[in-house]
């Protein structure tokens, strides 16, 4: 059975961020999420001045060793912090999260994950994986099907990291990779849902934080307790049973409907939820706006290529964008 994490405080996680604010201030630094409690002689010979190691198996809620730090958080609690202190890494670094057997919950290098984990890398950073972890076809078509260009780089680019200094995963033949990502948000479109405007874009929701009156998001059940430390304004929204009964997809919306009415959310940001049954819920809208006039703006956020088909169709938008070509290792 997976080891409970110990919950961290929101007075851990201040602490944290105004030490890492301070540290990080200058010069380059990593991350290495899931990076287990060993710290290897061969991270100080690496070419950052920062290395920031993620695991709520540390004893310890941070530590410093040389230009090495530890922080014994779960990822989700460490991105707080993170986010808190103001930090962009230059690389960030997830190559075994233990999901059969070392405690893992769920992959960090999913795209809830990182969804939170992208708001602290620069706009174009250095990312290490190993897709044969999770399947390559997996990799391609799920993981890493964000909106980003992805350059696999080879032991001649001067950036170029070696993936065996932080794991020895890729010695079973599933080699890891190093991409330079470049986000790269899609276009945003509009259309009417009666007096509701809806606006989609490929885009991470938590880029938006600011201007949004709530978030709703995808989160796994393990976190959804220290979902509130990335934000106030962010709720965890739960993915529907593609099964459900009208009665229980009625029941999922007048949910929403309801909490934006009674806290007078005007501008509401959702993620994927539906598995692709969003016309019905445009149909609820629309049939239920003089009971529920609020939100009057809602954006649909998606990472993956191909999600809200129908909604696009709505926006007059017919064609299923294509996914750019992945190189892996």
């Amino acid at each position: 059975m997976p080891k409970i994490p110990f919950q961290k405080t929101q007075q851990d996680v201040q602490s944290l961020a105004a030490m890492l604010r301070e540290r990080l201030k200058t010069g380059k630094s990593l991350v290495y999420y899931a990076s287990g409690r060993v710290v290897k002689k061969s991270y100080y010979d690496l070419p950052y001045d920062h290395i920031v190691l993620v695991d709520y198996n540390f004893r310890s809620t941070f530590a410093v060793r040389g230009n090495v730090i530890i922080v014994g958080m779960t990822a989700l609690q460490a991105t707080a912090a993170f986010i808190k202190a103001g930090v962009k890494f230059d690389a960030f670094v997830c190559i075994n999260e233990g999901l059969s057997e070392g405690g893992g919950y769920y992959p960090i290098n999913g795209n809830w994950s990182m969804g939170t984990i992208l708001p602290i890398l620069k706009d174009t950073y250095l990312h290490i994986a190993c897709p044969g972890y999770y399947g390559r076809t997996r990799w391609r078509e799920k993981l890493f099907n964000l909106p980003h260009q992805a350059t696999l780089l080879d032991t001649s680019d001067p950036a170029y990291v070696n993936p065996s200094i932080f794991s020895s995963y890729s010695s079973y033949g599933d080699k890891a990779g190093v991409w330079r990502v470049t986000k790269q948000p899609g276009k945003a479109v509009s259309f009417k849902a009666g007096n509701r405007t809806i606006t989609l874009q490929r885009k991470n929701i938590w880029d938006d934080y600011e201007m949004l009156d709530q978030l709703m998001v995808r989160c796994t059940p393990q976190e959804a307790r220290n979902l509130h430390q990335l934000g106030s304004k962010a709720q965890a929204h739960w993915r529907t049973n593609y099964e459900y009964r009208k009665c229980d997809y009625e029941s999922n919306f007048e949910q929403i409907l309801f909490h934006c009415n009674l806290h007078n959310i005007q501008k509401l940001g959702l993620t994927p939820w539906l598995g692709g049954n969003y016309n019905r819920f445009i149909d609820y809208l629309k049939a239920n706006e003089a009971r529920y006039p609020y939100p009057q703006e809602l954006y649909f956020y998606h990472l993956h290529h191909n999600d809200y088909q129908q909604l696009y169709q709505q926006a007059g938008e017919d064609k299923t964008p294509k996914r750019p070509f992945i190189a892996l290792p």
